[in-house]
């Protein structure tokens, strides 16, 4: 895992670095402009022959600009400065770099930033936490005609704590230093470069999940050779309606294509035609109405899944009891279910806070952005927020793992956070979050924790898209497309830890 810094982590690591003595401030800024400089020289195509522009701002960041264009001309790289306002808080770095006027602008609007081969953004730092006015709106739009931009440390314009941002700089490339920042995460960000600087280490407890940790957790589950279907992992789904009778089966089919030994799929409605359309089809999957496993009162061991395509009715009352385990998915209609939101009552008060850990079955909560803001009662339009995450965490019990649904994905746990960024934007697609709830039931199922669980199928999830965009196509893919590609992505786990 890999801590990532909120705005409060990323100054105390400044402080807490240069207070020990290990490198003072002065090092610090030398190492991050070098190290922009040594980014650019090693990774971006024919350097030497590139003209670049640093854009600079009047703070710290503004400062590593100034030290990247002198590595950049120290290096025989084709450099100019502009300064977004005088400042002269720079005017000792010019003088210790040896900089002269001829190297330098100082912005006006007429300046063409796309005249140049690259831009390096050091405008805004980790710092920022007011909207932009007029003048640099206008000085951002005008950058991001430039596609190629290398920002330094976080995309100017965006906060390192939350996605309120309106107007941020579109970067190619982010060189940031020491560890990432939750910044990274709440807007797509391209390419997030990494540098060593000489910081001190420190602990987050906010995580980026990376691929040796998946690896880990293949490995933590001893599994036995030659056994038999239901040892393997039993999958009770409770899903579906007549209106959206694709859920449940999307669900079913990713269960059993991600190692589960059996799935029942419990469907909730009474549409005999339905029914048996999806048994005439689908005979892996052992399918009957739920109603009829309540009243044979049939129980056995497993996982269960409640939610996918389910729409309420009063009869489904009556199968609350089946969720009295450790090991349940509540997934879309789920929520409805567990929570009360039917209730009009509950709706209009807002006062009541929605969320109550004792109404939901111990298991992993799965809520799209419009659920999580009604359970967890986020009134902000902006919901990807460290005080909103912090909060969900607080509201959770030790018996949930709530995974949001994002273009990254975050896994919150209640002692921990956790980041999953390998999921490409295909998966922006319908039906993906019910290929997610059976990967995840399965992995239940199978043996391993709420945690792990989570954690390893929200990789799946996001690896088997992946394999869909780089070996049949980068655009079309349907949820059914999805499931297929599940066991490739189990297969690169398994090769690489065999080699």
């Amino acid at each position: 895992m890999i801590p990532v810094l909120t705005k409060k982590l990323a100054y105390n690591l400044d402080k807490d670095t240069i207070k020990s003595g290990h490198l003072s401030k002065e090092e610090l800024m030398d190492n991050a402009g070098k190290a922009v400089a040594q980014f650019f020289c090693e990774e971006i195509q024919n350097p030497f022959s590139k003209t670049v522009v640093v854009v600079c701002g009047k703070g710290n960041n503004g400062g590593d600009g100034v030290i990247t264009h002198s590595y950049l001309k120290k290096y025989n790289v084709s450099s100019k400065i502009v300064f977004i306002e005088r400042n002269h808080g720079h005017l000792q770095l010019l003088k210790k770099y040896d900089i002269s006027k001829s190297e330098y602008l100082i912005y006006n609007d007429k300046i063409r930033f796309d005249k140049y081969d690259w831009v390096v953004d050091s405008i805004f730092g980790i710092g920022l936490s007011r909207n932009l006015n007029k003048k640099y709106q206008k000085i951002i739009k005008d950058l991001n005609c430039n596609k190629n931009i290398i920002s330094i440390d976080i995309s100017s314009g965006l906060f390192i704590d939350n996605n309120k941002s309106k107007n941020f700089i579109k970067s190619k490339y982010i060189v940031t230093f020491g560890y990432p920042k939750f910044g990274h995460y709440i807007e797509p960000v391209n390419n997030l470069i990494i540098k060593n600087i000489g910081f001190k280490s420190i602990s987050s407890n906010i995580q980026n999940i990376e691929f040796s940790d998946i690896k880990l957790i293949i490995k933590s589950l001893n599994k036995k050779n030659n056994i038999h279907k239901y040892s393997k992992g039993r999958v009770n789904i409770f899903a579906g309606s007549t209106k959206y009778t694709g859920a449940a089966i999307l669900t079913s089919r990713a269960a059993l294509n991600s190692g589960s030994g059996i799935v029942f799929l419990y469907w909730c409605s009474d549409n005999y035609d339905i029914l048996h359309k999806i048994k005439a089809k689908y005979p892996d999957i052992v399918s009957d109405f739920y109603y009829n496993v309540i009243k044979s009162k049939e129980y056995e061991s497993g996982s269960f899944c409640f939610g996918p395509g389910v729409l309420l009715n009063n009869k489904l009352k009556r199968i609350k009891g089946f969720f009295n385990t450790d090991n349940v998915v509540v997934d879309s209609g789920g929520f409805n279910y567990f929570s009360g939101f039917n209730n009009p009552e509950i709706i209009n008060n807002i006062s009541h806070s929605y969320f109550n850990s004792n109404a939901f079955p111990k298991g992993i909560l799965t809520p799209h952005e419009g659920e999580l803001k009604k359970i967890f009662k986020i009134k902000n339009k902006n919901f990807l927020d460290i005080q909103n995450l912090t909060e969900i965490q607080k509201s959770i019990s030790t018996d949930h793992v709530v995974i949001l649904k994002s273009f990254n994905t975050f896994i919150i746990a209640k002692d921990m956070i956790y980041i999953m960024d390998k999921g490409p934007s295909i998966l922006a697609t319908a039906g993906t979050g019910d290929v997610l709830s059976g990967i995840l039931v399965s992995l239940l199922s199978q043996g391993y924790s709420r945690l792990e669980a989570s954690i390893l199928g929200t990789y799946l999830h996001a690896e088997a898209a992946n394999y869909y965009m780089n070996n049949i196509s980068k655009d079309g893919m349907t949820a059914s497309d999805l499931i297929d590609c599940i066991p490739y992505a189990f297969n690169k786990i398994r090769i690489a830890d065999e080699h």
